[in-house]
């Protein structure tokens, strides 16, 4: 029999090996990053296509050939379309970057400065001296922003060769008439196949909406400013955040937009952001998905550590499908409601020196446990010498008679010996 400090040995050895498996793994994860990236990028696509081969093959009984060419059709499609977004996104940073070093500083102040200090002066503070040093750091960063953002999009590119060979090896290797016998996997597939769907088509809808807005606007970076955010829309939360702000100190920047339009170009992206990320795209998903802001910030960290921006982007999806697998099965069920944000029910009673053989008398009970109703449910979990009860157990009510009471028991297995003695006592 465990005893409780052996018990608690147990868990901290426990947890001290599953602590240095994270750190191994964590560094496995660093140091493949090179093709676990696309290697994992394509596993996502292809789950995304998957509907399409079996609608071909199940649904519509065709040869098992038509559904491969018609989803590398498709990634072929997507890839051609990401090659030209990549061309188009690269050649407008380039631009951006040549029309703040052709501005000049003289202009570019006298531009920010009437914006920076009409605003500051609204809250009862300005100076043109802040409004100078702040954009001299600012007009530092941005080039240094581009040029990264630029890097990111020749590397998406360059590796998108792998990502297009995992996905062929991928999907000859499939059968769509294959099912999976377990239930549970078959749910998890099914699940990260709806998650990723509805978070592609509602990001495309936001970037669509986005771009709208900056054309009408008669911006000339609008298709950039809404692929930015069709990007960033698959980061949940923070992403949304990220692509509302990132345009306007380009905008100030670079273009002569009056102050009506720059309030515009962050209220309608905002009102995008809000309807599409808040109001619809729970109702599509369910509640059961969602993740909490904190553990958002923990796996952008982390991937944002391990894999670089490129990981930042499959953060969310990657834990997604975490918390999709973590809620399939019941011992797992604590860490996918402490993802979303929702803390589990820790609450135990302690009731010691029980015997649950021969009925209990509601007195023997804690007040929470007397006068319950006539039904409850029954389960019971032993852990090692521990037995954590919840039960239904006859108890002896002197006025009503037998009755059937949920108790919730933290006992140690009472030993044979003392058993005897108790029948014998009574």
């Amino acid at each position: 029999m465990r005893t409780p400090l052996r018990e608690e040995q147990f868990w901290l050895l426990t947890g001290g090996v599953l602590l240095l498996a994270f750190v191994a793994f964590s560094f496995a994860m660093f140091f493949t990053r090179s093709f676990m990236i696309p290697f994992v990028f394509s596993i996502f696509l292809c789950a995304m296509v998957s509907p399409v081969e079996k609608l071909v093959v199940v649904r519509w009984k065709l040869p098992r050939w038509t559904g491969f060419v018609s989803s590398f059709l498709v990634i072929l499609m997507v890839f051609i379309l990401c090659f030209f977004l990549a061309r188009f996104a690269i050649n407008s940073i380039t631009n951006a970057i040549e029309e703040v070093n052709r501005s000049g500083e003289t202009s570019t102040l006298e531009k920010f400065e009437m914006t920076l200090d009409l605003a500051l002066k609204q809250v009862g503070i300005g100076s043109y001296i802040e409004a100078e040093t702040l954009l001299k750091e600012m007009r530092e960063q941005i080039p240094s922003f581009l040029k990264d953002s630029l890097n990111v999009c020749k590397n998406f590119v360059s590796s998108s060769t792998l990502v297009f060979l995992f996905c062929l090896f991928i999907l000859l290797g499939r059968d769509p008439h294959t099912r999976v016998q377990n239930e549970i996997y078959a749910e998890i597939e099914r699940s990260i196949q709806k998650y990723l769907n509805i978070k592609f088509f509602i990001s495309l809808a936001t970037g669509i909406c986005v771009y709208l807005i900056f054309f009408f606007l008669g911006t000339h970076m609008a298709f950039l400013f809404g692929l930015i955010a069709f990007v960033l829309n698959f980061i949940p939360s923070i992403g949304s955040i990220i692509a509302t702000i990132i345009p306007i100190p380009i905008l100030i920047l670079t273009s002569e937009m009056t102050n009506t339009q720059l309030i515009l170009a962050m209220v309608l992206p905002t009102c995008v952001q809000q309807f599409f990320g808040n109001l619809l795209e729970p109702k599509l998903q369910g509640l059961g998905l969602q993740l909490h802001p904190v553990t958002i910030l923990l796996a952008l960290g982390f991937f944002g550590v391990v894999w670089g921006p490129v990981g930042m982007l499959l953060a969310a999806p990657i834990t997604a499908a975490l918390r999709i697998i973590l809620l399939e099965f019941k011992m797992t069920q604590w860490m996918a409601q402490l993802m979303a944000g929702n803390l589990p029910n820790m609450q135990r009673t302690i009731i010691s020196e029980i015997d649950f053989s021969e009925g209990v008398s509601e007195d023997a009970l804690p007040a929470e446990f007397q006068n319950v109703p006539e039904t409850s449910v029954i389960s019971t979990t032993i852990t090692g010498g521990m037995t954590m009860m919840q039960t239904t157990v006859p108890v002896l009510n002197p006025g009503n008679g037998q009755r059937e009471c949920s108790v919730t028991a933290r006992t140690q297995k009472p030993s044979a010996e003392k058993g005897k003695k108790r029948k014998k006592k009574k």
